[in-house]
């Protein structure tokens, strides 16, 4: 065994790392530009019904005002609407009793594979079937499985500055798509 981490993922790290995946992971940048063109697109539709119902006149121009200002707001609040929508869910699951993650588990990394172990869960994973790898801000570890799956390491975990950058080093040689930010 090459490292060994007990992870300890509060409900805050679950959502910073939903947020994160959201606004700031290519997996979530390449959704929300494809959610602002389906915005952009069914705008546009709704200009030309307009014009082309109403025909080309000042007071169909003076009628698109409130829409274009309703455009322009889904556009600059997309993401915190899908942040407010995100949170919304937690609660609710948590409610619920149904959390989508274990506050406590232990990661132990070997050469060839690492494991989680839950109270709930056991699984394994192969280093081919990691997709990439994301550090944040140096305080958080992401490693992605696919665009809904990640292991999430807080920096809490680590004993000393030494062992992260042994951790990282060990990382980098485990998957070639590392992405820091």
């Amino acid at each position: 065994m090459k490292f060994k981490f007990v992870v300890k993922t509060t409900e805050q790290d679950y959502i910073d790392y939903n947020i994160f995946s959201m606004t700031r992971s290519p997996y979530g940048k390449k959704q929300i530009r494809n959610m602002r063109c389906v915005i952009a697109v069914c705008f546009a539709i709704i200009v030309l019904m307009s014009f082309y119902g109403g025909g080309f006149n000042l007071s169909t121009a003076l009628g698109l005002i409130p829409q274009t200002i309703l455009f322009a707001l889904a556009q600059i609040l997309l993401i915190k609407v899908f942040t407010w929508a995100f949170k919304s869910g937690i609660r609710a699951m948590k409610k619920n009793g149904k959390m989508g993650y274990s506050p406590e588990s232990v990661i132990e990394f070997y050469e060839e594979s690492f494991i989680e172990t839950t109270p709930e869960n056991k699984s394994e994973q192969k280093y081919f079937a990691i997709e990439r790898i994301s550090i944040v801000d140096n305080k958080m570890i992401y490693i992605h499985v696919n665009n809904v799956l990640a292991y999430i390491i807080p920096l809490s975990c680590f004993e000393s500055k030494q062992q992260y950058d042994d951790f990282i080093e060990f990382i980098k040689t485990k998957c070639s798509n590392i992405d820091v930010y």
